[in-house]
């Protein structure tokens, strides 16, 4: 069993008077959520209700909310007694969210919402209704560290920078396994079925079923893709050009779609967790919103997939280094506080986050072993004086020169930086 960090993140929530929105990408692992959180309120003796929105029995019951109190009455004896109510792809439903608030509105003293759904799209349009009562936790793949904790039967802690002694000693231990862990998460990418299954072959054979499965079914036929040929050229141009920056007008010429058909499907493909898109970092929010931004894929399987290249990664090629440590950024900071630096000459800090104590930490990956502080990320400290932690992610070299932390990107995923 693949232990996920987020279970721990709802777990406090569980019992409070709030909806619990658990959303993500098809197959990250959230229905899976949803039953680790009902087999243990059930083991407690609480009453749960499990319902898959998009299944036929279910859509009678889900149709108001009349229906639904009628169905929760007539098995779990509601309101008389307090029900935990699962809904999961609740994102099918029609006014999903509008339901959700007259359940809430009407019985919250008796009753908690526990939902999931699979498109950001989708969830936004039913945010109106939720505003105030609702908790957000967002799943993604597996990350590195859930991976290489399963993968050796462990459960490895993150280390403070402040304790830099015992990452050094943890980096020495494990430094052979974790290359062994990084090259194969770096092939197939971190979707639960993929990694518990056996053998290079069959691994391909799932990752391409649930990208298929998930592209041509659940995002060109639900979300009305017109031009699908335009859509899955612009897939895979994105993921051949990790790392760098989004040219919109190339990127419609290339694709042969429009710049609106574009900013569209950009955002059907943000939506849909397939991509993020990260800003510069500009002190003026409205410089940062219309630069170009840099692409990311949230799970290196479709890359991979899609460029029909499933050995790229070591060798650092085609940005996946910097693609997997923006992951293992992605893993403790919301997305909305992972930037990069650029000057008008090109010079660039590939990463700028902003912390919770208005700090900004500067991240620049160098997969090799011997480099040095970049001249850019001095001028920027002169530049902006709330400079805090500055990394350098190298291959292999792990040491601390003055206020600057070298660090393998193999290691960042065990480093907690909050």
């Amino acid at each position: 069993m693949i232990k996920r960090e987020i279970l721990q993140k709802i777990k406090p929530w569980i019992g409070k008077e709030k909806i619990l929105i658990i959303n993500g990408a098809r197959q990250v692992g959230k229905t899976y959520l949803l039953k680790e959180i009902k087999k243990d309120l059930e083991e407690d003796g609480k009453k749960v209700a499990y319902l898959l929105a998009d299944e036929i029995e279910s859509k009678p019951i889900l149709k108001s909310s009349a229906n639904l109190e009628l169905y929760l009455e007539q098995y779990l004896n509601f309101p008389n007694e307090f029900v935990y109510l699962m809904i999961d792809e609740f994102q099918v439903i029609e006014e999903a969210g509008l339901l959700l608030k007259n359940i809430f509105d009407k019985h919250k003293d008796k009753i908690q919402l526990i939902v999931s759904g699979s498109s950001a799209l989708e969830i936004n349009k039913n945010s109106e209704y939720l505003t105030g009562r609702a908790i957000n936790f967002n799943v993604d793949r597996i990350n590195f560290k859930e991976y290489f904790d399963f993968r050796e039967g462990i459960d490895a802690k993150r280390y403070n920078l402040a304790d830099f002694k015992e990452l050094k000693v943890f980096f020495e231990t494990f430094n052979s396994k974790l290359e062994l862990c990084l090259g194969e998460f770096l092939s197939h990418g971190g979707y639960p079925e993929v990694i518990t299954t056996q053998g290079v072959e069959e691994k391909k054979i799932v990752l391409q079923s649930i990208i298929k499965t998930y592209i041509d079914k659940d995002i060109i036929n639900q979300l009305n893709v017109e031009n699908v040929t335009g859509f899955n050229n612009l897939i895979k141009i994105l993921a051949g050009q990790i790392g760098q920056l989004v040219n919109s007008h190339e990127l419609s010429n290339t694709a042969n779609i429009s710049i609106n058909t574009l900013k569209k499907y950009l955002e059907i493909l943000v939506g849909t967790y397939i991509i993020d898109l990260a800003t510069p970092y500009f002190k003026n929010i409205r410089s940062e919103i219309s630069k170009m931004p840099k692409v990311y894929v949230l799970d290196v399987g479709i890359r991979n997939y899609l460029l029909r290249s499933f050995d790229a990664g070591l060798d650092g090629q085609g940005g996946v280094i910097e693609n997997f440590v923006y992951s293992a950024l992605l893993a403790q900071y919301g997305k909305e506080y992972i930037h990069f630096y650029r000057t008008s000459g090109g010079a660039e800090i590939d990463f700028v986050i902003e912390d919770k104590n208005n700090k900004l930490m500067l991240c620049e990956v160098k997969y090799r072993n011997k480099v040095s502080v970049p001249v850019i990320m001095k001028n920027f400290e002169k530049r902006y004086s709330n400079v805090g932690n500055k990394l350098i992610i190298t291959k292999n070299s792990l040491k601390k020169e003055n206020d600057v932390y070298f660090i393998p990107a193999i290691l960042l995923p065990f480093v907690d930086f909050k």
